[in-house]
């Protein structure tokens, strides 16, 4: 691991001016405030975009990650405790700051799809193709490292995986004593409209929110509360980080090659 400091706030002006000539790779946790079920907090994806991305760039000896940001794309825009923006405005969001970036001197950047889903990557991989076609500047936008794990515990959204993962980052933030794999029925604000939060998406993504916005059960791993163990977790999250950092290695050497 490096003693670098590699988070952007931590920082002084000088500080980051050496971090960018030091390596100038730009880490940007993207994430969101949404549904987890009644066991994992709210704030599950930028917290755990935030750690895993940290824990990259300290075993690169260096980049600079950015603060996570919560400003997301939908998905489950009417389940409670969500925030979610419509999709326009999360791409325009991803060029202005790979604009500034690239002004700051970044030559790589990559964004952590701490949440992820179709409509999350449009947004984000769309504006990558588009700073593209004026930028210099090398994006790479992807949820997580290509598998198979060791590790992995299994589980869609807020399953096993999820749980482990946000058990490892901030201990405290998963609750497996409130977690009833019985209790199926979805907490949901009424009088969500799916066309506000599908606008600039495509058809494929429209549809996907369309049905997220109208389940109303959510079906549970019956095993999730004896897999996740905080041995399992750490586990789960170091070869998480060992493999985007393998990765990102991988990636800048290439396009440094190209």
């Amino acid at each position: 691991m490096s003693d670098r400091i590699v988070r952007w706030e931590m920082m002084t002006p000088a500080e980051l001016d050496e971090a960018i000539e030091h390596l100038p790779l730009a880490i940007v946790p993207a994430g969101s405030l949404e549904w987890h079920g009644p066991h994992m907090t709210t704030g599950s994806d930028f917290i755990r975009g935030d750690v895993t991305c940290t824990a990259v760039a300290e075993r690169l000896g260096g980049g600079v990650v950015l603060p996570a940001t919560w400003v997301a794309a939908p998905g489950f825009c009417n389940w409670r405790g969500t925030i979610s923006f419509t999709p326009a405005l999360v791409r325009q969001v991803a060029l202005e700051l790979y604009r500034e970036l690239e002004k700051c001197g970044f030559r790589w950047i990559f964004v952590h799809l701490a949440h992820a889903g179709q409509m999350q990557r449009e947004a984000w991989e769309g504006a990558a193709r588009e700073h593209a076609g004026h930028g210099c500047a090398k994006i790479r936008v992807k949820h997580g490292p290509d598998g198979p794990f060791e590790a992995d515990l299994g589980g869609g959204h807020a399953g096993p995986n999820e749980a482990a993962d946000l058990m490892a980052s901030r201990p405290g933030t998963v609750h497996l004593d409130r977690y009833d794999p019985e209790d199926t029925l979805l907490p949901k604000y009424p009088g969500c409209d799916p066309w506000l939060y599908s606008r600039g998406l495509s058809d494929e993504a429209r549809k996907s929110v369309f049905r997220f916005m109208a389940r109303e059960h959510y079906e549970w791993d019956a095993d999730l509360a004896t897999k996740v163990t905080p041995e399992a977790a750490q586990a789960l999250l170091d070869e998480l980080c060992d493999k985007l950092a393998d990765e990102l290695r991988a990636w800048m050497a290439e396009t440094e090659a190209g």
